[in-house]
């Protein structure tokens, strides 16, 4: 009989096995896909290494400095700054500190007014005061309401604000939340964005390194009785002291009938490679021309690792799930990517890949924070990990892994550090 038992082996289950086998606890996770790391996953095909749609990782969170080992993360630093494109012409507009490379067309720029430029620098004196978890505390609005009670211009908002951290909410309009959009700002601040030089499948791999993980096993039920809980699986059953339940929502409404489901937000990617160079850029390139491309990155150029010798990999981030034909959303990829670098040289890119992710994150509109549901359940002996219980992200996974495992532990120090800290 296992002290423990995890279901679930994303970022959440397993950093909540994690610090339960540092404890001293005997720990098994069980995991019903064939791989670890939930949305965290890494592939190789052909030679390319694509992650599970387009992520980074901000090395500035707290849950990440905690239980990471950062440096054998391999991380390749992402520049401060982001292109944004208009047709054939780009511009950039970034941290002049970080990518002092972008300062003269930072400050050139006309996307970007004098008086928003003066004023991105007063945000970020402004949130750099506080602590960071104290961002997500006070009285909530969107994001758009605050950067306009901020002074900043629509243009500010539609040429830089709209592209840019539409990318990190995969939602275009600024409604969610104030409180994670100062947050987020914070982070980028404090460490800046970056990528395992081999994939973000690092960061599961090297969570689960030294634990009990069983894929390929699902879990049907969940049978408390007395001290113990039996779990029902695919391959047989077994009993043990406590789970925790750190699967997707609508699993983990199923085994623990807890309001866990807080709805979803999708997102498209496309993967080209190329076998000559189209683009210098490192930056990632937002886009203005309007269309279906929200954002696209030159992965081979930041993180040359990613491709093979001679080859190029580009990533196309589409919000929502458009044109669920592969062929006619790759027709329309294609004629956006031509007003950048004209129809020939968009005829070499070759399709590698289009992903489509029904749930990349879960809607985080101003005061959200206050419907999520905790760790407990009805069920006696079974606790919840899901970034649910927080913010979707990693951040948000880690840290509910964390307080989940704080439970069982009796640890009242974790158990009252504040959201985001």
């Amino acid at each position: 009989m296992a002290d423990v038992v995890v279901i679930g082996a994303g970022l959440a289950g397993l950093t909540a096995a994690r610090v339960l086998a540092r404890a001293g606890q005997r720990v098994r996770v069980l995991e019903a896909a064939t791989e670890i790391g939930g949305r965290v996953r890494t592939h190789e095909i052909e030679g390319f290494t694509l992650d599970a749609g387009y992520q980074v990782l901000f090395p500035a969170y707290p849950a990440v400095r905690r239980q990471l080992n950062v440096s054998e993360l391999d991380l390749v630093p992402l520049p401060s700054a982001a292109v944004v494109r208009r047709g054939a012409q780009a511009d950039v507009i970034g941290d002049p500190i970080r990518d002092p490379g972008g300062l003269l067309s930072t400050l050139r720029t006309n996307l970007l007014p004098a008086l928003d430029k003066a004023r991105v620098a007063k945000l970020a004196l402004q949130l750099r005061g506080p602590e960071p978890w104290q961002l997500l505390r006070g009285p909530d609005e969107s994001t758009e309401q605050y950067l306009k009670r901020q002074g900043f211009s629509d243009a500010a908002l539609n040429h830089f604000f709209r592209p840019f951290f539409g990318g990190i909410f995969l939602k275009r309009d600024l409604s969610t939340s104030a409180r994670l959009f100062r947050y987020y700002f914070r982070m980028l601040m404090d460490g800046g964005a970056a990528l395992p030089r081999r994939g973000m499948g690092a960061i599961p791999a090297q969570l689960a390194a030294e634990l009990d993980v069983s894929i390929g096993v699902r879990v049907t039920r969940l049978l408390p009785h007395g001290r113990h809980v039996t779990v029902v699986t695919s391959a047989g059953e077994l009993d043990a002291d406590h789970v925790i339940v750190a699967t997707d929502a609508d699993t983990a409404a199923h085994l623990t009938q807890a309001d866990t489901a807080r709805g979803q937000v999708s997102s498209t990617y496309l993967y080209y490679t190329s076998p000559s160079r189209l683009d210098d850029q490192e930056r990632l390139i937002l886009n203005l021309d309007g269309g279906l491309i929200h954002n696209a990155h030159w992965l081979s150029n930041a993180v040359p690792e990613r491709a093979p010798a001679g080859q190029h990999l580009l990533v196309v981030t589409v919000l929502g799930l458009p044109e669920r034909d592969n062929q006619a959303l790759d027709a329309r990829i294609r004629a956006e990517l031509s007003r950048w670098y004209g129809s020939l040289d968009v005829q070499r890119l070759r399709t590698l890949k289009v992903e489509r992710l029904p749930f990349a994150q879960y809607p985080q509109l101003p005061e959200y924070a206050s419907t999520l549901p905790g760790h407990a359940t009805d069920l006696p002996g079974v606790v919840l990990a899901s970034e649910v219980t927080s913010m979707s992200g990693i951040q948000g996974a880690m840290e509910s892994g964390e307080k989940a495992a704080a439970i069982v532990l009796d640890d009242l120090q974790v158990l009252s550090r504040p959201r985001g800290a």
